[in-house]
């Protein structure tokens, strides 16, 4: 591994603006997308509405406020009627005999208004309120493992976007090259013809190859085009043009990021929200239950009520607006209710089995996950050493067939076969090193936490 000299990607930043060329290494692509991919910004939206949302849950502790307002105003006095003044009111007062058997009418009240103010303080729900903010509270922390979560798959697709850049870039050099060596090839050739020591056959097998070249170089200029498009989309760039600049790289050891299957499992994201999803489900039981348990509160109520469309007559004996207050307490207690609620207890009880139970197979698969990360990247980092030892006997071999081309001992078939294998060991080479790139972050993905 030592003898393994790597040229790929190491970026310097420039300041960009629209419509410029932007060079980025790898770290300012995945601090870009952190701060504009869109996926995660509606990630942290959804923490905002569950911060809301568990505010709103702890607004239940506090007293219940309600207003109430009614007024009204009939076509016609509602209290009617005419008669004579009975015997009876002298007998409540001497002074009203004068007026026994004198006939009168009435019309009274055709309009009220009332205006009432409840306050409803919760002293016990059964426990409702403090398992919706334990819910509240919960979902909170499971959106924040979810946005984690995402900005780690975001993160993910922004580095394969990049090293897929990565080799087409060196690719494309690896053309450049071929191009030079079949041009030189050519040139040679040309001379050969005009001296007439070989035939027009082996310039056209000349030309045949370098139109094989330029197509292959025109297809890779068309997918570095378009995958650049995409690794700008991914970090908030769309619409302006950014480019990577390849310089030497390293490979890391996979030993030395390695990290025990079981540390790494605990770190997920993954089983942490299992976690959550366990100890939400008993806090509905727990909420369940406190449908069934009985209710306490208190409360004050106030409210001011006025009669209108009254005679002056009335006026003086009645008072036509009135304010008054009490305070009440109630205790509700469900008694039939527990007949079909202790099934809907018991329905809670096994969704809580069920996660426990997933919570159990999300380890074992995490492990799993894990475990065949490490086999994929230890593989990748292998198969750089293999590409790396077939580019070093195919350039030594292409060097050989060209001596042996310009000494008049090899054919020039066997010298365009060796630039092939030559070009063939030199992809394969940038691919292992991109492919060893994309398994270490997914390595690292699947064994670290967010900071």
């Amino acid at each position: 591994m030592k003898r393994i000299a790597i040229v790929f990607l190491i970026l310097h930043s420039q300041l960009f603006t629209l419509h410029s060329q932007t060079k980025l290494g790898l770290e300012q692509c995945l601090e870009l997308a952190r701060e504009h991919n869109r996926t995660l910004q509606n990630a942290a939206l959804e923490i905002d509405m569950a911060t809301e949302q568990r505010k709103e849950a702890f607004t239940k502790y506090f007293p219940d406020i309600q207003a109430n307002v009614m007024a009204f105003r009939a076509f016609d006095e509602m209290v009617n009627g005419d008669g004579t003044i009975p015997q009876e009111v002298a007998a409540i007062n001497p002074q009203f005999a004068q007026y026994v058997g004198a006939p009168f009418s009435y019309s009274e009240f055709n309009r009220a208004y009332s205006a009432t103010l409840t306050l409803t303080q919760p002293l016990y729900a059964g426990g409702q309120i403090v398992a919706g903010n334990r819910l509240a509270r919960i979902g909170q922390e499971a959106v924040v493992l979810q946005r984690q979560m995402k900005e780690k798959d975001v993160l993910q697709k922004v580095t394969e976007c990049y090293w897929q850049v990565a080799t087409v870039k060196y690719n494309l050099s690896t053309i450049e090259a071929a191009e030079k060596q079949v041009g030189a090839v050519c040139q040679l050739v040309e001379n050969y013809v005009r001296a007439g020591v070989t035939t027009k056959n082996d310039l056209l097998k000349v030309h045949l190859r370098q139109q094989e070249l330029a197509s292959n170089r025109l297809k890779l200029e068309n997918a570095e085009h378009v995958l650049l498009l995409l690794l700008a989309q991914q970090i908030g760039m769309a619409g302006q043009q950014v480019d990577i600049d390849a310089q030497s790289l390293q490979p890391q050891n996979p030993a030395e990021v390695h990290v025990a299957t079981d540390e790494a499992v605990q770190s997920r994201e993954e089983m942490a929200l299992m976690e959550k999803q366990v100890e939400a489900n008993r806090w509905q039981v727990k909420l369940e239950r406190g449908k069934y348990l009985p209710t306490v509160a208190v409360g004050l109520v106030g409210y001011n009520a006025g009669l209108g469309g009254l005679s002056d007559d009335i006026t003086k004996y009645m008072d036509t607006n009135m304010t008054n207050g009490l305070v009440f307490g109630t205790v509700s207690v469900p008694l039939m209710s527990w007949w079909g609620g202790r099934h809907a207890i018991r329905r809670t009880q096994m969704k809580l089995q069920q996660a426990q139970n997933d919570a159990l197979d999300a380890r074992e698969q995490l492990g799993v996950d894990i475990e065949q990360a490490w086999s994929q990247l230890t593989e990748a980092y292998k198969q750089i050493a293999i590409a790396q030892s077939s580019v070093d006997e195919a350039a030594e071999n292409l060097r050989m067939s060209t001596d042996q081309y310009n000494a008049g001992t090899e054919t020039l078939s066997d010298l365009l076969d060796a630039e092939t294998l030559n070009r063939q060991a030199r992809n394969q080479l940038s691919e292992a090193l991109a492919t060893y790139q994309v398994r270490l972050a997914d390595y690292r993905r699947k064994t670290r936490s967010v900071k």
